[in-house]
C-alpha cells in the first residue's frame, strides 16, 4: 500500500505499523483508482469490533485531514447484525433463511435460573434463586463458547464414563439442561442462541457472495478467524473477484520449519490456520 491501488488477495500490515490508518490509506488509494468520487461509499470494511468500525473512521479523518467524506460501509463481525451484512442489497443474508432473533441476554439468565431452580441436579438439591442466576450466566457463557466452535453437545452423553465419581454424574446432569429442555424453551419463544445467530449471519453471507459475488470491493481486515464461521467468511472474500483481506501482524520472515511447528500458544498459530 503505496499509493498505488492494490489489486485483489491476501495482505498483512506490519506489527510495527499503525494498523487502522494504514488501512485507510490503502482503502482511500484503492478509492481514487476508481475516478468515481462515490466509489468509497460503495466499498465494504470488515473489522473484528463496533470500536474498531469507530477508530476506522478516525483513521480516515486523519488521512484526510479532517475533510469530509462519505465513508465506506464498516461492518463489525463480532457484533453483527442483519441490516450491518445486508450491504445495501434488497433482502439481506436472512431473507431467504428466516433467521430468528437472538434471544435478549438478561431474558436467557432469567430462564435459565428459572430452570435450574426446578431441576436438582443429580442427588443435590435445587439451588437458590442467588445460585441459580449464577449458575444461568456460567451455563450461558458455556452455551456461547460451544456455539462458537460449532460443536455438538450431543456429545456429553459420552464426556463423563457411568463409573466416575458422583460428582461427575452430577455436572453432567447439570449440563444436560441445554440439551434436554433449553432447545425447546428457545424454540417456543421464537429465539436462537446470540453465538448460534452470528454463526448463522455470517454463513448467509459468505453463501449470498459465493452465489451473487459483489462487483465493489470488500476489504476483511484485522481479524484473525478465530471464530470458524468467521474464518469461513474470509474465506470466502478471497474468492471474491474484489475481496481483500488484511492479516493484523503476519510474521513474513518466519521460515518453514519453525512455522510449521508452532504451537498453539504462539500469537502466529492462529494466523496460521487461518491461512491454511
Amino acid at each position: 500500500m503505496t499509493g498505488k491501488a492494490p489489486g485483489p488477495g491476501v495482505y498483512s500490515i506490519a506489527s510495527y505499523r499503525p494498523f487502522l490508518d494504514d488501512l485507510a490509506r490503502g482503502v482511500l488509494d484503492l478509492a481514487a483508482a476508481d475516478e468515481d468520487p462515490l466509489a468509497l461509499a460503495r466499498m465494504t470494511v470488515l473489522l473484528p469490533t463496533r470500536r474498531a468500525c469507530r477508530a476506522m473512521q478516525d483513521a480516515f479523518l486523519r488521512q484526510t485531514d479532517g475533510a469530509p467524506l462519505v465513508l465506506p460501509h464498516l461492518v463489525p463481525l463480532g457484533d453483527v447484525e442483519e441490516d450491518e451484512l445486508a450491504m445495501g442489497e434488497a433482502g439481506g443474508p436472512g431473507a431467504d433463511t428466516d433467521i430468528p432473533p437472538a434471544v435478549p441476554e438478561l431474558r436467557r439468565r432469567i430462564l435459565l435460573a428459572r430452570e435450574l431452580c426446578t431441576r436438582p441436579a443429580g442427588a443435590t438439591a435445587a439451588p437458590t434463586v442467588d445460585q441459580a442466576a449464577d449458575l444461568a450466566g456460567e451455563l450461558a457463557a458455556f452455551l456461547d463458547q460451544v456455539q462458537t466452535e460449532r460443536l455438538e453437545l450431543g456429545a456429553l452423553e459420552e464426556l463423563v464414563p457411568d463409573d466416575y465419581a458422583a460428582h461427575w454424574q452430577a455436572t453432567l446432569a447439570f449440563l444436560r439442561l441445554l440439551t434436554d429442555t433449553w432447545p425447546e424453551q428457545l424454540s417456543a419463544a421464537g429465539f436462537i442462541d446470540p453465538a448460534e445467530r452470528r454463526n448463522r449471519l455470517l454463513a448467509a453471507r459468505a453463501r449470498a457472495w459465493q452465489e451473487a459475488p459483489p462487483h465493489d470491493p470488500v476489504i476483511a481486515a484485522g481479524t484473525t478467524g478465530s471464530i470458524p464461521a468467521t474464518a469461513d467468511l474470509l474465506a470466502a472474500v478471497t474468492g471474491l473477484p474484489t475481496g481483500y483481506v488484511v492479516l493484523p501482524g503476519l510474521d513474513r520472515v518466519l521460515d518453514d520449519v519453525s512455522w510449521e511447528g508452532l504451537e498453539p500458544s504462539h500469537p502466529q498459530f492462529g494466523l496460521r490456520l487461518l491461512l491454511r
